[in-house]
This record gives structure tokens, C-alpha cells and sequence, in this order.
């Protein structure tokens, strides 16, 4: 019987089959997010300590990893900051020496200006850190963070971990509406994720019961216009996760409207709306040649490279 440390596998479309690893108290975090779907935080702060006696945590694994099948991921993740945890390093490298699982850690990067934190990750497969602010009033609106916290420090602890960590970084990003979903925010965000430089950027927004009341899902129409946005303004991809996602009959729904958006903001090739939109040939051929022909989109060559522009006169809804 498993001792509670050990949970799933549960199916993610991110990490597939993940059995995760609970290494942190309900609900001890560093922040006490508004839209967290686990509740509010009883245990606001920043002090790393070991939670538990580790060889339990491992025993635990032991007995319940063979018995769980096909696993894609283990993932250290559950009610609380999981980097609080001094031990989650040492935790990392059991799961690795047994050679056969890849291992994620799903963040909420506050504690990344550590370099003890930063050393222990060092080891994982993928980390997935959250920023979902990068001004500071919006920061504390959004996340209510421990005291000690200022936005500069974590965007610069994921900055640095960026560089030295030699596994894919996803950063994921949570929109709440009318509280980090201005034009202002989304400035600021952009900065700085071009400067930390994930590998990808993955946006969501609230789809399950929040801590708090007050934090409202932003709906699919903003939604699209922010992950356009952000697509022409970011040098990495940018994904949607959630309920709404590029699989959804939603998002082809906009997909005219979104294109207009995207190259008013900056001239794409073809193949850059076709990879941005994940659309086949036919499909992008097909939206191009009608918008053409309704004068709402043109091309333009350069250095012998076709372009699709717009008339620039169009920006991101606000």
C-alpha cells in the first residue's frame, strides 16, 4: 500500500502518463495564488526544510512504481512548492538511477534566484516553471506571494537556471481576466521570457474551481488574441493548454481573424502561419488564398522570400 507520497499515473497532455510525487504538506507554497485549483495557501513561505523522512518517500516509490504500468514521466508536483523541499535534489537523483524514467518538475519558479534550488533541479528532465506577471503590482494580484518575493529576483533566478540547466524549460503562464491580461502586462511578459528564453511558452487560463472566488477565466476570444500576441512577440512557440487548445473547433473558429491579427503585427512566411496555427497545407492555402482575395491580408516579397502582411493599422484587443 502506497504511503501516500506517490500518486497517478494520471494522463497529461503535456507529460502524458505521470506518476507524480508528492514531496510538500498541504497546501505549503511560497504563493497563494488566486486561481489555484488546490486551495488557498495555509502555509505561506519561503524556507526550504525536509517535510518528511526521504527513505520513506523512496520506499514508497519503490513499492508503487512497478505496479503503475507504462509511466511517461515521474513529476514532482502536488498541494504545495515542491522546491521547498531541501531533499527534492536527492529525491531527483533516486528516481534517475533507477535509468529508466524521465523526470519533471512542475514549479512555481519563485525560489529559482537559489542556487541550492537551481543545483537540485539541475538533474530533472523537464522543468515547468510558472510567471504569470513580470510587474510587480500585477505579480502580487495574481500570485500573493510571501512577502520576501519580488518579481526582478524570480525573473532573474529563471533567467540564470535557464542557463545552467541542461533539460527543456516550459514556461507556463495562467491568464485570470481583467487581472494579468492587460496589453501593459503582456509587454513586460514578453520582455522578460525573451530574456530567460524557455524552450517553450504554454499559456492557460483558470478551467477548474479557483482558490479565490474573484479569479474569472478569460474567454476564448481573448484568449486567441493573447496567444497571437504573444506568438509574434516571443522568439520561442507558444502553446495553448487546458480546456481550450488548438484541438478545439474554437480555435478554427478565429483562425481568420487570428492570422489578420498575427501579420498586421509582423510579416510571417507561409510556413511560420502554418507551424503557429498547426495547420496542413491544404488548410493554410485554402484561409490564405480567401483572405487574400477579400483585400483583408496581402504578400509581399523580400530577398526573394514571400511574405504574408496586413495594413499594420490592426492591434491586439484590448
Amino acid at each position: 500500500m502506497s504511503l501516500g507520497f506517490i500518486f497517478g499515473p494520471v494522463p497529461s497532455r503535456r507529460l502524458g502518463l505521470s506518476l507524480g510525487i508528492n514531496i510538500v504538506p498541504f497546501k505549503t507554497c511560497s504563493f497563494n495564488c488566486i486561481y489555484c485549483e488546490v486551495g488557498k495557501t495555509t502555509d505561506l513561505t519561503v524556507k526550504r526544510k525536509s517535510f518528511y523522512d526521504v527513505d520513506e518517500i523512496k520506499k514508497d516509490f519503490v513499492e508503487t512504481v512497478d505496479k503503475s504500468g507504462h509511466i511517461d514521466f515521474v513529476t514532482f508536483s502536488g498541494s504545495g512548492e515542491p522546491t521547498l523541499n531541501s531533499d527534492i535534489g536527492e529525491l531527483i537523483d533516486f528516481v534517475k538511477s533507477f535509468n529508466k524514467y524521465k523526470i519533471a518538475v512542475l514549479t512555481n519558479g519563485s525560489l529559482m534566484y537559489k542556487e541550492s534550488v537551481r543545483k537540485d533541479l539541475i538533474n530533472a528532465d523537464v522543468v515547468v516553471p510558472s510567471l504569470d506577471a513580470a510587474l510587480s503590482g500585477v505579480f502580487k494580484k495574481v500570485n500573493l506571494p510571501h512577502k520576501d518575493l519580488e518579481i526582478d529576483k524570480i525573473i532573474d533566478g529563471l533567467f540564470k537556471f535557464k542557463k545552467e540547466f541542461k533539460g527543456q524549460v516550459w514556461l507556463e503562464i495562467l491568464f485570470v481576466e481583467g487581472v494579468n491580461d492587460s496589453e501593459e502586462n503582456l509587454n513586460a511578459l514578453i520582455e522578460a521570457v525573451n530574456r530567460i528564453s524557455p524552450d517553450i511558452v504554454q499559456i492557460g487560463t483558470v478551467d477548474r474551481p479557483p482558490a479565490y472566488s474573484s479569479a474569472h477565466k478569460v474567454n476564448d476570444e481573448k484568449m486567441m488574441d493573447i496567444y497571437t500576441y504573444l506568438s509574434a512577440h516571443l522568439k520561442m512557440k507558444v502553446d495553448i493548454i487546458g480546456s481550450f487548445n488548438k484541438e478545439n473547433d474554437k480555435f478554427y473558429d478565429n483562425i481568420e481573424r487570428s492570422i489578420i491579427k498575427m501579420v498586421n503585427i509582423r510579416p510571417c512566411s507561409k510556413d511560420e502561419l502554418k507551424s503557429i496555427f498547426n495547420l496542413n497545407d491544404e488548410s493554410i492555402k485554402e484561409t490564405l488564398d480567401k483572405l487574400i482575395g477579400e483585400e483583408k491580408i496581402y504578400t509581399e516579397e523580400f530577398q526573394s522570400k514571400l511574405f504574408v502582411v496586413g495594413n499594420r493599422s490592426v492591434s491586439m484587443k484590448k
